[in-house]
């Protein structure tokens, strides 16, 4: 990074030592470091870390125990009941209500406007935390919806629901809509700041956030954060005074400390050991080893971090698995990821090189034109996406590309299911095709299947699909004005795929049909039949 002043090394030798003689003669305790300070434990290799932790640590006091909801919090009383005596809700007649903040209106995302108003807010931002990522694009889409949609939260929720859909965003990778949602609302407090802050951060842009703090710095208490905003914008003898200051206070650990002045003059360390990799990864503590020269692999960090490495400055065998990884949880277009699997030649086999050039050599194939060779090449092309997760990726590439070409009947079956699971159209025939796909295409289709339910699950999916009335399991969620928390338990339950309980499975997607979202209930079915192998 260029700097319109440098700092000496002897000054900041002299003013770090300086800082630590102060608080050794004070008596003040040095806050210790958060978790292991040592690289990850072979043990934790291969598993990715918690998601949760960097978003709310990067910006948070030191000196601060950070305060979490409970786990498990009592229900709240139907809208319609009375509020307690001593419960007083304050709401400013004629303002906008942040906490509704969205990026779709109702009838855009076919949802009602008040699908959250029953709630227990506490109870809406554990489960939305805690969804899984679908692998069916169409519960994926799903459950965008309901994190996006303007609706607005329970009595009494703050900002607590509008944190949760952001931190839904976040765990899935989705950091342009979570940047997005944050920006319409206005991350103008601690929390809404701290995320915005770590979202700059990992999309190179945090000039933007610096300057924000610079204006109202009561949006961070945190020194490690001011330090790094001085020192980007040129203020370097300020940054490390701020740097000692926050030393003598015990207000920074001293692997932070290091980091950060490594970050202001890396002279000063040159021969030096390396410095441990930090745990948690905070994306503040990311781009300042970067910065250092010292960057850290994101394959096992949260997947947000993934989109640090689409940059071109990273090796393309990185931008591959973070665009794979990206891909698979809905957060990257399917066309960036052909676009990064077929910008080169690869130039090595094995793993991912087979799986690039597979899809390389299908993609030629139907640039093509040439059926047989199409025919010759898919089967290595889908299996090598399955195996690796992306089966949904892959139809979403090619099967409307597929269906259209005249294949041997094996391929054809092969692309029609393709184009199934991406939700194409598809030919009205069914002579000669799996049973499984036959009654996929009738599903798909709305119409009568030809052929019986290959099993109890298809039966009941079909059931719930054709289901008029509202489910018994979740009818009395709907009646109280829970329905945004019925959907999630529903999408939840079908997140388990092929291992879902049939009748659940099947009341899950009456009740999307019933909420307004049977298309996407319909597709969904779909996928969990042609996804999966049957048990």
């Amino acid at each position: 990074m260029g700097r319109e002043r440098r700092l000496r090394p002897a000054l900041l030798a002299v003013m770090l030592s300086a800082g630590a003689a102060q608080v050794a003669a004070q008596g003040g305790p040095v806050e210790a470091a958060t978790g292991d300070p040592h690289r990850l434990a072979a043990q934790d290799v291969g598993r990715p870390l918690s998601a949760i932790p960097w978003l709310s640590e990067t910006l948070d006091r030191p000196d601060t125990p950070q305060v979490r909801p409970p786990i498990a919090t009592p229900e709240v009383p139907p809208a319609s009941a009375a509020p307690a005596p001593d419960g007083i809700t304050v709401t400013p007649l004629g303002g906008p209500d942040r906490a509704a903040t969205g990026l779709l209106p109702p009838d855009r995302a076919g949802l009602p406007a008040d699908l959250w108003q029953g709630s227990a807010p506490a109870t809406l931002a554990d489960t939305l935390r805690a969804m899984p990522l679908h692998r069916h694009p169409a519960l994926a889409d799903a459950f965008a919806r309901l994190v996006l949609v303007e609706a607005a939260p329970p009595r009494g929720a703050g900002d607590a629901l509008l944190l949760a859909r952001v931190d839904a965003l976040l765990l899935r990778g989705a950091l342009e809509p979570a940047r997005a949602l944050l920006e319409r609302a206005g991350p103008d407090t601690a929390d809404l700041f701290r995320r915005w802050f770590d979202i700059l951060l990992l999309e190179g842009t945090e000039d933007r956030a610096c300057a924000t703090l610079a204006a109202r710095p009561e949006l961070s208490p945190n020194y490690e954060t001011r330090v790094f905003c001085l020192a980007r914008g040129g203020r370097w003898h300020t940054a490390a005074l701020t740097l000692e200051t926050a030393t003598a206070l015990g207000r920074v650990t001293p692997e932070m400390r290091d980091l950060l002045a490594r970050f202001l003059d890396p002279d000063l360390f040159e021969g030096e050991p390396l410095p441990d990799l930090p745990d948690p990864v905070t994306p503040l503590r990311f781009r300042l080893l970067e910065a250092v020269g010292e960057p850290v692999p994101t394959l096992h960090l949260p997947l947000a971090f993934a989109q640090t490495d689409l940059r071109h400055i990273i090796g393309w065998k990185s931008r591959i698995e973070a665009a794979e990884r990206l891909a698979q949880a809905g957060a990257l277009a399917p066309n960036r990821l052909l676009g990064i699997y077929t910008a080169r030649p690869p130039a090595a086999s094995g793993g991912v090189w087979d799986r690039v050039t597979a899809i390389q050599a299908l993609d030629i194939a139907l640039v093509s034109g040439q059926p047989d060779a199409v025919a010759t090449r898919l089967p290595a092309a889908h299996d090598a996406m399955r195996d690796a997760g992306l089966e949904a990726v892959f139809a979403q590439l090619f099967g409307a590309r597929l269906v259209r070409l005249a294949l041997p009947p094996r391929s054809a079956a092969n692309a029609q299911a393709l184009a199934l699971i991406a939700g194409e159209p598809v030919p009205a025939r069914t002579e000669g095709l799996d049973p499984r796909l036959a009654f996929a295409a009738a599903l798909a289709r709305n119409e009568p299947p030809t052929v019986a339910a290959p099993d109890a699950l298809a039966s009941a999916l079909r059931a719930g699909l054709a289901a008029d009335l509202l489910p018994d399991r979740h009818a009395p969620l709907v009646a109280r004005k829970r329905l945004g928390e019925a959907l999630l338990a529903a999408l939840d339950t079908l997140a388990a795929g092929r291992s879902a309980d049939p009748e659940n499975a099947g009341d899950a997607v009456a009740l999307l049909a019933h909420a307004g979202l049977d298309d996407l209930a319909r597709q969904a079915a779909v996928q969990i039949l042609l996804m999966e192998p049957a048990p």
